[in-house]
Protein backbone atom coordinates (compact mmCIF):
# COMPACT_ATOMS: atom_id res chain seq x y z
CA UNK A 1 0.00 0.00 0.00
CA UNK A 2 1.24 3.77 -0.98
CA UNK A 3 -1.00 5.87 1.61
CA UNK A 4 0.12 9.20 -0.17
CA UNK A 5 0.08 12.47 1.87
CA UNK A 6 -2.86 10.73 3.88
CA UNK A 7 -5.25 8.14 3.73
CA UNK A 8 -7.27 7.15 6.59
CA UNK A 9 -10.79 5.69 6.99
CA UNK A 10 -13.49 8.53 8.03
CA UNK A 11 -17.12 8.23 8.56
CA UNK A 12 -19.38 11.71 9.83
CA UNK A 13 -17.39 11.64 12.98
CA UNK A 14 -17.60 11.39 16.90
CA UNK A 15 -21.30 13.43 17.56
CA UNK A 16 -22.79 14.26 21.13
CA UNK A 17 -18.97 14.09 22.54
CA UNK A 18 -17.72 17.52 22.67
CA UNK A 19 -18.21 18.12 25.98
CA UNK A 20 -16.37 15.94 26.49
CA UNK A 21 -13.35 17.90 24.90
CA UNK A 22 -13.14 15.30 21.91
CA UNK A 23 -13.14 16.97 18.42
CA UNK A 24 -16.11 15.89 15.66
CA UNK A 25 -13.89 14.79 13.44
CA UNK A 26 -15.59 13.02 10.36
CA UNK A 27 -15.33 13.28 7.06
CA UNK A 28 -14.46 16.75 5.41
CA UNK A 29 -16.44 16.72 2.41
CA UNK A 30 -19.49 14.72 3.71
CA UNK A 31 -21.27 15.25 0.57
CA UNK A 32 -18.91 12.73 -1.39
CA UNK A 33 -18.52 10.29 1.92
CA UNK A 34 -22.39 10.14 1.50
CA UNK A 35 -22.42 9.77 -2.60
CA UNK A 36 -19.58 7.14 -2.41
CA UNK A 37 -22.19 4.84 0.38
CA UNK A 38 -25.26 5.42 -1.67
CA UNK A 39 -23.28 4.19 -5.06
CA UNK A 40 -22.51 0.97 -3.24
CA UNK A 41 -25.97 0.86 -1.73
CA UNK A 42 -24.91 0.93 1.80
CA UNK A 43 -25.53 2.64 5.06
CA UNK A 44 -24.41 6.06 4.63
CA UNK A 45 -22.91 5.33 8.26
CA UNK A 46 -20.14 2.84 6.55
CA UNK A 47 -17.17 4.16 6.84
CA UNK A 48 -14.82 5.28 3.39
CA UNK A 49 -11.12 5.69 2.84
CA UNK A 50 -10.62 9.64 2.46
CA UNK A 51 -7.44 10.03 0.18
CA UNK A 52 -5.95 14.01 0.80
CA UNK A 53 -4.61 14.77 -2.56
CA UNK A 54 -3.45 11.71 -3.94
CA UNK A 55 -0.52 8.66 -3.86
CA UNK A 56 -2.88 6.12 -2.92
CA UNK A 57 -2.23 2.74 -3.88
CA UNK A 58 -3.32 -0.38 -2.97
CA UNK A 59 -3.88 -4.21 -4.06
CA UNK A 60 -6.79 -6.77 -3.58
CA UNK A 61 -6.84 -9.93 -2.18
CA UNK A 62 -10.25 -10.65 -3.41
CA UNK A 63 -13.04 -9.86 -5.73
CA UNK A 64 -14.64 -6.74 -4.60
CA UNK A 65 -16.87 -3.47 -5.83
CA UNK A 66 -15.72 0.01 -4.85
CA UNK A 67 -16.71 3.65 -6.23
CA UNK A 68 -14.72 6.14 -5.74
CA UNK A 69 -15.98 10.19 -5.25
CA UNK A 70 -14.79 13.58 -4.55
CA UNK A 71 -12.18 15.40 -6.67
CA UNK A 72 -11.06 14.96 -9.76
CA UNK A 73 -8.63 13.07 -10.18
CA UNK A 74 -7.59 9.84 -12.48
CA UNK A 75 -8.62 6.60 -10.91
CA UNK A 76 -6.58 3.54 -11.96
CA UNK A 77 -7.03 -0.37 -11.65
CA UNK A 78 -3.70 -2.24 -13.58
CA UNK A 79 -3.50 1.23 -15.19
CA UNK A 80 -6.86 1.20 -16.63
CA UNK A 81 -8.62 4.78 -16.44
CA UNK A 82 -11.62 4.41 -14.10
CA UNK A 83 -15.15 6.12 -13.85
CA UNK A 84 -15.80 8.96 -10.54
CA UNK A 85 -19.10 8.31 -9.23
CA UNK A 86 -19.85 5.02 -10.65
CA UNK A 87 -19.43 1.66 -9.60
CA UNK A 88 -16.19 0.07 -10.30
CA UNK A 89 -15.40 -4.10 -10.36
CA UNK A 90 -12.16 -4.17 -8.31
CA UNK A 91 -10.10 -7.93 -9.02
CA UNK A 92 -7.96 -9.94 -7.03
CA UNK A 93 -4.79 -9.31 -7.67
CA UNK A 94 -5.37 -5.75 -8.97
CA UNK A 95 -3.85 -2.49 -8.27
CA UNK A 96 -5.76 0.61 -7.90
CA UNK A 97 -4.09 3.93 -7.69
CA UNK A 98 -5.83 7.57 -7.72
CA UNK A 99 -3.25 10.14 -9.13
CA UNK A 100 -3.07 13.79 -7.78
CA UNK A 101 -6.33 15.55 -8.23
CA UNK A 102 -6.24 18.24 -10.88
CA UNK A 103 -9.27 20.06 -9.09
CA UNK A 104 -10.30 19.40 -5.75
CA UNK A 105 -8.28 17.76 -2.81
CA UNK A 106 -9.87 14.92 -1.61
CA UNK A 107 -11.44 11.28 -2.42
CA UNK A 108 -13.60 8.63 -0.56
CA UNK A 109 -13.23 5.08 -1.49
CA UNK A 110 -16.61 3.04 -0.15
CA UNK A 111 -16.96 -0.84 -1.02
CA UNK A 112 -19.93 -3.14 -1.05
CA UNK A 113 -19.12 -4.62 2.44
CA UNK A 114 -18.22 -2.22 5.21
CA UNK A 115 -14.52 -2.31 6.50
CA UNK A 116 -13.66 -3.89 9.50
CA UNK A 117 -12.62 -0.32 11.62
CA UNK A 118 -12.23 -0.11 15.05
CA UNK A 119 -14.27 2.40 17.13
CA UNK A 120 -13.35 4.65 19.70
CA UNK A 121 -16.81 6.87 20.90
CA UNK A 122 -18.83 5.57 18.15
CA UNK A 123 -16.38 6.49 15.44
CA UNK A 124 -13.68 5.21 13.17
CA UNK A 125 -11.79 8.14 12.77
CA UNK A 126 -8.28 9.01 13.10
CA UNK A 127 -7.62 11.93 14.82
CA UNK A 128 -3.77 12.72 15.17
CA UNK A 129 -3.37 16.12 17.70
CA UNK A 130 -5.64 13.78 19.79
CA UNK A 131 -3.72 10.88 19.41
CA UNK A 132 -7.57 9.12 19.23
CA UNK A 133 -8.89 6.68 16.42
CA UNK A 134 -7.13 4.90 13.76
CA UNK A 135 -6.71 1.53 12.99
CA UNK A 136 -4.39 1.47 16.40
CA UNK A 137 -6.11 3.65 18.23
CA UNK A 138 -2.98 6.06 18.18
CA UNK A 139 -4.62 8.35 15.47
CA UNK A 140 -2.49 7.93 12.75
CA UNK A 141 -3.93 7.31 9.24
CA UNK A 142 -2.62 4.37 7.46
CA UNK A 143 0.92 2.98 6.97
CA UNK A 144 2.45 0.95 4.10
CA UNK A 145 2.00 -2.46 4.21
CA UNK A 146 -1.45 -1.82 6.46
CA UNK A 147 -3.93 -4.51 5.06
CA UNK A 148 -7.51 -3.75 5.22
CA UNK A 149 -10.45 -6.23 6.11
CA UNK A 150 -13.87 -6.08 5.23
CA UNK A 151 -16.58 -7.15 8.64
CA UNK A 152 -18.04 -10.85 7.80
CA UNK A 153 -22.28 -11.51 8.11
CA UNK A 154 -22.96 -7.68 7.85
CA UNK A 155 -25.27 -6.30 5.70
CA UNK A 156 -25.65 -3.00 5.52
CA UNK A 157 -29.39 -1.12 3.73
CA UNK A 158 -29.24 2.24 2.15
CA UNK A 159 -30.03 5.09 5.14
CA UNK A 160 -30.60 8.53 4.66
CA UNK A 161 -32.40 11.44 6.36
CA UNK A 162 -34.84 12.16 4.07
CA UNK A 163 -38.16 10.39 3.14
CA UNK A 164 -39.04 10.59 -0.01
CA UNK A 165 -38.42 6.83 -1.40
CA UNK A 166 -40.32 6.28 -4.50
CA UNK A 167 -38.01 5.76 -7.50
CA UNK A 168 -39.99 3.47 -10.18
CA UNK A 169 -43.26 4.96 -12.48
CA UNK A 170 -45.88 3.03 -14.03
CA UNK A 171 -46.35 3.26 -17.49
CA UNK A 172 -49.64 1.78 -19.85
CA UNK A 173 -49.24 -2.12 -20.07
CA UNK A 174 -48.36 -3.20 -23.65
CA UNK A 175 -49.93 -4.98 -25.96
CA UNK A 176 -49.74 -8.31 -23.61
CA UNK A 177 -51.52 -6.31 -20.96
CA UNK A 178 -48.01 -6.35 -18.73
CA UNK A 179 -47.00 -3.24 -17.18
CA UNK A 180 -43.86 -2.10 -16.95
CA UNK A 181 -42.04 -0.07 -14.81
CA UNK A 182 -39.16 2.85 -15.45
CA UNK A 183 -36.47 3.91 -13.59
CA UNK A 184 -35.93 7.82 -13.41
CA UNK A 185 -32.75 9.05 -14.15
CA UNK A 186 -30.91 10.74 -11.40
CA UNK A 187 -28.66 13.86 -11.52
CA UNK A 188 -25.27 12.83 -9.13
CA UNK A 189 -25.46 15.00 -6.37
CA UNK A 190 -21.28 15.32 -6.65
CA UNK A 191 -19.78 18.39 -4.54
CA UNK A 192 -18.71 20.93 -6.72
CA UNK A 193 -15.34 21.77 -7.66
CA UNK A 194 -13.91 24.78 -8.59
CA UNK A 195 -10.83 27.18 -8.86
CA UNK A 196 -12.93 29.53 -6.80
CA UNK A 197 -15.00 28.60 -4.19
CA UNK A 198 -18.17 30.72 -3.54
CA UNK A 199 -19.63 30.03 0.14
CA UNK A 200 -22.37 31.27 2.07
CA UNK A 201 -22.62 32.51 5.38
CA UNK A 202 -25.27 32.99 8.23
CA UNK A 203 -23.77 35.95 10.30
CA UNK A 204 -23.75 34.82 14.13
CA UNK A 205 -24.94 36.73 17.29
CA UNK A 206 -20.98 38.63 17.47
CA UNK A 207 -21.58 40.72 14.13
CA UNK A 208 -22.21 43.53 16.32
CA UNK A 209 -18.94 43.68 16.99
CA UNK A 210 -17.55 44.18 12.94
CA UNK A 211 -18.23 47.64 11.86
CA UNK A 212 -19.94 48.36 8.70
CA UNK A 213 -16.46 48.99 6.98
CA UNK A 214 -15.29 45.54 7.91
CA UNK A 215 -18.53 43.93 6.84
CA UNK A 216 -17.85 45.66 3.49
CA UNK A 217 -14.10 44.37 3.05
CA UNK A 218 -15.04 40.81 4.27
CA UNK A 219 -17.93 40.46 1.59
CA UNK A 220 -16.54 42.56 -1.28
CA UNK A 221 -12.71 40.65 -1.70
CA UNK A 222 -11.43 37.38 -2.40
CA UNK A 223 -9.57 34.72 0.13
CA UNK A 224 -7.05 32.53 -0.71
CA UNK A 225 -6.57 29.32 1.28
CA UNK A 226 -2.94 29.88 2.89
CA UNK A 227 -0.57 26.73 3.42
CA UNK A 228 -1.90 26.80 6.68
CA UNK A 229 -4.90 24.45 5.94
CA UNK A 230 -5.44 21.29 7.16
CA UNK A 231 -8.69 18.76 8.71
CA UNK A 232 -8.54 21.64 11.72
CA UNK A 233 -9.30 24.29 10.03
CA UNK A 234 -8.44 26.83 6.92
CA UNK A 235 -6.39 30.15 7.56
CA UNK A 236 -7.06 32.38 4.70
CA UNK A 237 -4.96 35.29 3.34
CA UNK A 238 -5.79 38.47 1.96
CA UNK A 239 -6.75 41.91 2.68
CA UNK A 240 -7.21 42.92 6.21
CA UNK A 241 -10.77 43.53 7.00
CA UNK A 242 -9.74 45.36 10.45
CA UNK A 243 -8.68 44.51 14.03
CA UNK A 244 -11.46 43.72 17.12
CA UNK A 245 -10.35 45.18 20.14
CA UNK A 246 -12.79 43.75 22.33
CA UNK A 247 -11.38 40.61 24.70
CA UNK A 248 -13.82 37.90 24.75
CA UNK A 249 -14.35 34.61 26.46
CA UNK A 250 -13.46 31.06 25.14
CA UNK A 251 -16.81 29.68 24.05
CA UNK A 252 -17.81 26.34 21.89
CA UNK A 253 -17.21 26.93 18.16
CA UNK A 254 -19.46 25.24 15.28
CA UNK A 255 -18.09 23.45 12.30
CA UNK A 256 -17.58 25.97 9.59
CA UNK A 257 -17.35 29.24 12.22
CA UNK A 258 -14.91 32.31 10.60
CA UNK A 259 -12.95 33.60 13.09
CA UNK A 260 -11.43 37.28 12.71
CA UNK A 261 -7.38 36.97 14.21
CA UNK A 262 -5.81 39.99 15.34
CA UNK A 263 -4.63 40.31 11.77
CA UNK A 264 -7.79 40.82 10.75
CA UNK A 265 -8.07 37.67 8.72
CA UNK A 266 -10.45 34.83 8.94
CA UNK A 267 -9.72 31.06 9.95
CA UNK A 268 -12.94 28.67 9.07
CA UNK A 269 -12.65 26.32 11.28
CA UNK A 270 -13.50 22.18 9.99
CA UNK A 271 -13.91 19.16 11.55
CA UNK A 272 -11.11 18.48 13.63
CA UNK A 273 -11.02 22.11 15.48
CA UNK A 274 -10.65 22.45 18.85
CA UNK A 275 -14.09 22.19 20.86
CA UNK A 276 -13.47 26.01 22.08
CA UNK A 277 -11.97 29.38 21.04
CA UNK A 278 -11.43 33.16 22.12
CA UNK A 279 -11.30 34.82 18.28
CA UNK A 280 -14.29 37.24 17.21
CA UNK A 281 -16.68 35.05 14.70
CA UNK A 282 -18.35 37.03 12.42
CA UNK A 283 -20.21 33.80 11.29
CA UNK A 284 -20.60 30.55 10.13
CA UNK A 285 -20.67 28.67 6.82
CA UNK A 286 -24.29 27.38 5.98
CA UNK A 287 -24.05 23.16 6.29
CA UNK A 288 -24.85 22.68 2.33
CA UNK A 289 -21.42 24.78 1.46
CA UNK A 290 -18.85 22.86 4.33
CA UNK A 291 -18.39 20.33 1.72
CA UNK A 292 -17.00 22.58 -0.34
CA UNK A 293 -14.18 23.09 1.95
CA UNK A 294 -13.46 20.20 2.15
CA UNK A 295 -12.51 20.40 -1.42
CA UNK A 296 -10.28 23.47 -1.13
CA UNK A 297 -6.34 22.81 -1.10
CA UNK A 298 -3.82 25.58 -0.65
CA UNK A 299 -4.30 28.26 -3.44
CA UNK A 300 -7.80 27.66 -4.28
CA UNK A 301 -10.23 31.04 -3.84
CA UNK A 302 -13.04 31.67 -1.91
CA UNK A 303 -15.44 34.86 -1.76
CA UNK A 304 -17.84 34.85 0.97
CA UNK A 305 -21.93 35.88 0.67
CA UNK A 306 -24.31 36.43 2.74
CA UNK A 307 -27.43 34.00 3.78
CA UNK A 308 -30.55 33.99 6.04
CA UNK A 309 -31.20 31.07 8.21
CA UNK A 310 -34.26 30.02 6.21
CA UNK A 311 -32.69 29.34 3.56
CA UNK A 312 -29.59 28.28 5.04
CA UNK A 313 -31.77 25.27 6.29
CA UNK A 314 -34.06 25.11 2.73
CA UNK A 315 -30.90 24.07 0.98
CA UNK A 316 -29.98 21.98 3.35
CA UNK A 317 -33.43 20.05 3.21
CA UNK A 318 -33.28 19.63 -0.54
CA UNK A 319 -29.51 18.56 -0.28
CA UNK A 320 -30.95 15.81 1.68
CA UNK A 321 -33.53 14.83 -1.18
CA UNK A 322 -31.61 14.83 -3.47
CA UNK A 323 -29.26 12.37 -1.75
CA UNK A 324 -32.16 10.30 -0.73
CA UNK A 325 -33.34 10.29 -4.18
CA UNK A 326 -30.31 9.34 -5.57
CA UNK A 327 -29.94 6.48 -3.31
CA UNK A 328 -33.19 5.36 -3.63
CA UNK A 329 -32.42 5.52 -7.42
CA UNK A 330 -29.44 3.19 -6.92
CA UNK A 331 -31.16 0.56 -4.87
CA UNK A 332 -33.90 0.57 -7.27
CA UNK A 333 -31.81 -0.29 -10.01
CA UNK A 334 -31.51 -3.75 -8.65
CA UNK A 335 -34.65 -4.28 -7.69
Amino acid sequence: MATGLSSRFTDLGRVGHKHKGFTQSGALDTNSHMLANAIMQVSITNPTIEVLLGGFEAVATQDTEIAVTGAQASVLIDDVRQPLNRKIVWKKDGTLRIIEPALGARNYIACNKRFKTRLFLDSCCAVTREKTGGMNFDGKGFQVADVLEYETGIHSAVSTNASINVRLSPIAPDSKGIAHKTLTTMAVPATTLAKVYVVRIVLGYQQALFEHKMKARFFNQRFTVSNEASNMGIRLSGGSIGEIAVKLYSEGIANGAIQITPDGLPIIMLAERQTIGGYPKIGSIITIDLPKLGQCRPGSIIQFEECDVLTARQEWLLGQIRMNNFAQNQLSRND
